[in-house]
């Protein structure tokens, strides 16, 4: 609440993390490349991760990540719900993503509450290099209306067994793969019951 993101550093076992790792694997392998500025050229995604790993619901149902969802997001829905379960390897020569708030996805006034948290867990290392999310720590309490407002970013090095926790309504992006390793994480995201 104070920054607008916070890294739990080994909230899950990095064995656990590893055997999701080998889960996804083919599905990785068999995904295409992104089309795109926003999902770029170099990055892959698929979702459905619930039906191919056992692993994944463990990700998804960790009780200190649930708990903090349902104290970030109560305070506005009777109930949370689960809104994304991402794969997403990004892969040397990927360029910087573009600065964005994930909560801009809903069209309803914003302020008041927050419309969701997500939670990306890496598979491999984030490193500066490999392309670790980058996050603008205060967004979320700012009215941002270009880009030369957000400041210089934070990049979120952390490891398999982390949790990198943001609101929906923090500016972050993932960074450019300048290495020559591919960056992999899941993305599981909670929302607002209602929408």
């Amino acid at each position: 609440e104070q920054h607008g993101y916070c890294i739990i550093e080994g909230l899950m076992p990095a064995s656990s993390v590893a055997a999701l790792d080998v889960d996804l694997a083919r599905a990785f392998d068999a995904a295409p490349m992104g089309h795109g500025d926003f999902y770029g050229f170099r990055t892959k995604r698929f979702g459905g991760l619930l039906r191919r790993s056992p692993w994944a619901g463990d990700l998804a149902l960790q009780p200190h990540i649930l708990g903090l969802a349902r104290e970030i997001l109560g305070k506005a829905c009777d109930c949370i719900q689960l809104n994304v379960a991402q794969a997403i390897a990004i892969h040397p020569g990927e360029i910087e993503q573009f600065p964005h708030c994930d909560h801009d996805m809903w069209a309803g006034a914003k302020g008041a509450h927050e419309y969701l948290l997500n939670v990306i867990w890496p598979l491999t290392e984030f490193t500066v290099s490999n392309g670790a999310t980058r996050v603008y720590p205060g967004t979320h309490k700012a009215t941002v209306e270009n880009l030369d407002q957000l400041g210089e970013p934070v990049g979120a090095v952390c490891n398999p067994g982390d949790a990198l926790c943001f609101l929906g309504s923090t500016v972050h992006g993932a960074g450019p793969n300048e290495s020559e390793e591919v960056r992999r994480a899941v993305v599981i995201g909670y929302s607002l019951g209602w929408l």
